[in-house]
């Protein structure tokens, strides 16, 4: 089934060199698009359009109880199987049913959701452009899943690419005629659907000549081995998006004064992760990557190779972007004080810490594509379950005396506490933990003591782990045949 010239697979080292460039250059514009809404916004709005985008990110998933996200995981399966086809249109018929009740519940009982999450039910036109992007995002998601299945990773680079600089000159533009807030939201919906485009047209032109088998495709079956799969990322998406938002939401309702200081502090704490952001929505796009590739070598019983490419992968995740982060640090404080006069210094405080848990957060979204490629999602939601616990309660604690700093020193235990689960239930599934593990846990925190000493970290790391500096060599060879090849 695998010589569909439209959905030839592209090599993984050709994915993650793509997907690296083109998310680099399109998280450099986000990074600008960030500064930009920090510009033209106050810190309220700022706070406001944190909330709206986090409900946004959080309530595609949740809405779809995992059905769209087992697509990395089974298309290899039903594709060799000839009854891709039949797996595909379910899945896209379930993902209709329940975008469509979500949406219209948004609609029709607007009031409990302005408050819920805006703390404010006054702001209508806000609610229904936030309605209408939600449904936007749940389409772009599952064409970007189904094409990510595929490994069609230059496409899916592309898809992001669009959507994000797409929203990056309208939310611009907007803002920069004095555009309110529910206008900026529908430009994110717009955007969305214009990066979209790309996974439709490879979709289209390819799915008349998917092989198919003459054996009708067994529903019951399907959904049997399907359900558990979904049902443990759905849970693990909502606890993790869940975990996402809780210092945010908490810093909103907890923080006293009414809504508008609460939208400050959320604020404040938006821009402190502006550059933090950027590395785990890089992992989040390099774990979807990784993840048909982990899957295609499980299927074929290649356990070693699995565990020695994610080997390779989150050594290279913790030292390059404590490195990233390292140098971010030195640069923040100019930056700060020049783009953004000065008015984000409680972010800036925060900024070494929330570059640690994010980080680590990064090295966690890749190493659970482990556990799902051994069908152990389960695991991955009972952590998280513990995490968020943590969270919650360490900030209803931290919150009320300390305010923003509090809230991020609950969320950086919290992923601590989240990244050691992992690395436990990883060695229960067989996975092989040695020196590796202890560098990619360790080198991240060094950031609490300065960009200085975790460069100097970095350096030592790459002097004296061999693993380190092989696997940074192959990425160079990697990248060097990649040009080579461009170029004739």
């Amino acid at each position: 089934m695998s010589d569909n010239r439209h959905f030839r697979a592209d090599s993984l080292a050709l994915g993650m060199l793509v997907m690296l460039i083109m998310t680099v250059v399109q998280r450099g514009i986000g990074f600008v698009r960030g500064i930009w809404f920090c510009r033209l916004m106050d810190d309220a709005a700022l706070g406001q359009w944190a909330m709206a985008f986090g409900f946004i990110s959080m309530g595609a998933p949740m809405l779809l109880l995992g059905m769209p996200g087992s697509l990395s995981r089974y298309v290899e399966h039903f594709r060799l199987q000839g009854h891709l086809r039949g797996f595909v249109g379910r899945i896209a018929a379930v993902t209709g049913l329940l975008s469509t009740a979500g949406v219209a519940w948004i609609l029709l009982w607007p009031q409990p959701f302005g408050r819920l999450i805006f703390r404010d039910a006054a702001d209508l036109p806000l609610i229904q452009a936030v309605a209408g992007a939600l449904a936007a995002v749940i389409a772009f998601n599952f064409m970007n899943d189904l094409v990510a299945s595929l490994r069609q990773v230059r496409v899916v680079s592309l898809m992001q690419f669009l959507q994000s600089v797409g929203f990056t000159i309208l939310g611009v533009v907007w803002l920069w005629q004095g555009g309110e807030l529910a206008g900026l939201v529908v430009c994110f919906a717009a955007a969305t659907l214009v990066g979209l485009l790309p996974g439709w047209w490879i979709i289209v032109r390819g799915w008349p000549s998917l092989p198919a088998s003459d054996t009708r495709l067994d529903g019951r079956s399907m959904w049997r081995r399907i359900l558990p799969y979904a049902a443990s990322l759905w849970m693990m998406n909502l606890l993790a998006n869940t975990f996402e938002l809780t210092d945010r939401y908490m810093l909103l309702h907890l923080s006293g004064s009414g809504p508008e200081w609460g939208q400050k502090l959320v604020g404040q704490y938006h821009s402190s992760r502006i550059v933090p952001g950027l590395l785990t929505s890089l992992a989040t796009m390099a774990s979807g990557v990784l993840l048909p590739y982990l899957a295609a070598d499980w299927e074929r019983g290649r356990r070693r190779a699995v565990a020695e490419r994610l080997r390779r992968v989150l050594l290279g995740c913790a030292v390059v972007f404590t490195a990233g982060a390292a140098a971010a640090l030195w640069l923040m404080p100019w930056l700060f004080q020049s783009l953004l006069a000065g008015r984000y210094d409680g972010g800036l405080a925060v900024m070494p810490a929330v570059f640690v848990f994010c980080i680590w957060s990064a090295i966690v979204t890749l190493a659970q594509d482990y556990l799902w490629v051994a069908e152990r999602g389960r695991l991955i939601a009972v952590l998280m379950a513990v995490a968020l616990a943590a969270n919650v309660g360490l900030n209803r604690i931290l919150v009320p005396p300390l305010g923003l700093e509090g809230a991020v020193l609950a969320t950086l235990v919290a992923n601590g506490l989240l990244l050691l689960g992992v690395w436990w239930s990883m060695q229960q599934c067989g996975y092989r933990m040695d020196r590796t593990s202890f560098w990619v846990t360790l080198l991240p925190a060094t950031l609490l003591a300065g960009p200085l000493a975790a460069g100097c970290s970095v350096l030592a790391t790459v002097a004296v782990s061999p693993h380190a500096r092989r696997y940074l060599a192959e990425l160079v060879a990697a990248a060097g045949c990649q040009f080579r090849g461009l170029a004739r």
